[in-house]
């Protein structure tokens, strides 16, 4: 069998990263006796709590970084919705796939009300009113043809971290201290009082006078006034025996303010998996559209793209148009693998994450494998563990290339960094040429590793080198 006859649809990998002192992820405050701690995202996995960052996270750096690397115009989000109350309750980025290489990678949406009902003239342009089909609200949706894991650790135990300081203060705001002074006032005197309205209106609704009072020391930027009022008020309220407690003003206006922040000791692990085949070409069928047909109409007129819904696969798929229509990126090779290739690198370099000025976490993978297959199965998957240092599971990783020879297109490139994983040695030594035997008794066996490609018969071969050479080298592979 030879696999330069069957046709690359996917890229598939792994990637692990050194987190060590880090803080990637912020999931807010803890609770209970954490409710001053600022924690990172965990999850529960039995009886441990696991650190990771979310996948929408770490796919923000690659896509910031990408756009970096590579020039790319930026798909900026903006608001494109509303709420009632006048908050934003809709988001999209340019929704344009021909011109921005990030939106065919990563995807967008923007939902319509009605969708699938039929427009009134008057809500489309002339230009629009081309074929019935364009009279229907449509939704521009396109699923993320890059797939991904949570970045999760390899550590249960053991990674936990906590990161106590202070701000020291020489100065205050005085307006600031002089509403926190009347909030202590009201918290003494008590009585019936609703914690929704701003502390201003519950003194007026308390004292009249007073609050017309303090509201003039306010004006005034006299904190002494304001305490001299309040404290005066309180006396009187305890000579007639309705107040007992006393109100204590702030002494130390600039006490040190005490801060903690739990971070991670760990390594990072993230499988992804990257549809190659559905890159540049865009469904515009059903009540769900890729491009917009106004868009596409220009962009054909451009020579940006092309209509291939008479083209097969697409033919049947679309009955002949009839359930919608396709279109295709000018020069599809190409612009495929120029975006693929832009994105595996910008992977091999990452940069993101949150607290780097406190943390200062390098996040480019330590380790990266990756081959491009016919399926879209993210192989390796739970290649690594830790055990007093990363290991990768060797293996587990040869039963994966066994198992999917028949799937994998490329060589299976895997970088590492030297001196990163403790069984170094073991993954050095899987570079080479595997041939793969299958019999109907015995099963599928693995024989390598060889420095040549045999004459006959089916051969894998695995190339070791750097994660970023590793990342440079897939391209070379892409059609």
């Amino acid at each position: 069998m030879d696999n330069n006859n069957i046709r690359l649809t996917h890229i598939a990998g792994t990637f692990l990263i050194q987190a060590d002192g880090a803080f990637l992820n912020g999931a807010g405050l803890g609770d209970g006796e954490d409710r001053n701690v600022t924690i990172p995202k965990t999850f529960q996995n039995g009886r441990f709590q696991i650190p990771y960052v979310s996948a929408q996270a770490w796919k923000r750096w690659l896509r910031n970084t990408a756009v970096a690397e590579a020039g790319w115009p930026v798909s900026d989000p903006k608001a494109i919705g509303w709420n009632p109350r006048g908050n934003v309750n809709k988001i999209a980025p340019q929704l344009n796939p021909v011109d921005f290489p990030e939106d065919d990678i990563f995807g967008y949406m923007r939902t319509q009300e009605g969708q699938g009902r039929r427009r009134d003239s008057a809500e489309i342009g002339e230009e629009d009113n081309e074929e019935a089909d364009d009279m229907k609200t449509k939704a521009v949706m396109r699923a993320s043809p890059f797939a991904a894991s949570l970045l999760t650790s390899l550590r249960s135990t053991g990674w936990r971290g906590n990161d106590e300081g202070f701000v020291h203060l020489t100065k205050y705001e005085p307006t600031a201290l002089a509403e926190a002074e009347i909030e202590r006032f009201l918290e003494t005197v008590g009585g019936r009082q609703d914690r929704k309205k701003a502390a201003s209106i519950r003194l007026q609704e308390f004292n009249k006078e007073l609050a017309d009072n303090v509201k003039l020391a306010l004006a005034q930027s006299d904190l002494q006034e304001v305490r001299s009022l309040l404290r005066s008020n309180a006396e009187a309220l305890k000579e007639s025996g309705r107040l007992e407690k006393d109100v204590n003003f702030i002494e130390n206006a600039t006490s040190p303010l005490p801060y903690t922040t739990r971070f991670y000791n760990t390594h990072l692990q993230a499988i992804f998996c990257l549809d190659f085949s559905r890159l540049g070409v865009f469904w515009n069928v059903g009540d769900r559209i890729e491009l917009e047909e106004t868009s596409a109409r220009r962009f054909l007129r451009e020579g940006k793209i092309k209509n291939v819904t008479d083209e097969e696969p697409y033919k049947t798929v679309t009955e002949s148009g009839k359930l919608g229509r396709i279109y295709q990126m000018a020069d599809i090779s190409n612009v495929r693998r120029e975006r693929a290739s832009v994105l595996i690198r910008a992977l091999a370099v990452l940069r993101g994450g949150a607290k780097q000025a406190q943390f200062g976490t390098d996040v480019s993978p330590k380790v990266i494998i990756l081959a491009g297959l016919s399926c879209g199965n993210p192989i390796f998957n739970h290649l690594f563990n830790d055990l007093d240092g990363p290991i990768c599971k060797v293996d587990m990783f040869k039963e994966i290339i066994k198992d999917y020879s028949d799937r994998i297109v490329t060589p299976v490139l895997v970088g590492i960094r030297t001196g990163y994983l403790k069984n170094e040695a073991e993954v050095l030594g899987l570079a080479g040429w595997y041939k793969v035997t299958k019999e109907s008794t015995t099963g599928t066996s693995l024989d390598g590793p060889r420095h040549e490609k045999g004459s006959e018969g089916h051969w894998i071969q695995i190339m070791v080198t750097t994660p970023i050479d590793a990342a440079l080298r897939i391209g070379d592979y892409l059609q």
